[in-house]
């Protein structure tokens, strides 16, 4: 259910060239990782990708349970 009317976002040229900035630092950041990641490990097709691999890439880190001492009484 909506409780108000949506809020007009309107773009203005600023925004865009702080954007584009931004941009750019952040693929030239990303930029010397593949070219090295892709020169040491070329693609396994087929292969099986190990479970560390695929959470790196989701972002999942897993908690490791607490251990608990129980004893029986």
């Amino acid at each position: 259910m909506i409780r108000r009317s949506p809020t007009r976002i309107e773009m203005r040229l600023d925004d865009l060239q702080v954007y584009e900035e931004i941009r750019k630092v952040h693929e030239s950041k990303k930029d010397p990782e593949r070219k090295a990641s892709s020169s040491m490990n070329p693609p396994t097709w087929g292969g099986k990708i190990p479970q560390s691999e695929i959470q790196d890439r989701i972002g999942y880190v897993p908690q490791h349970p607490a251990s608990h001492n129980r004893t029986a009484t």
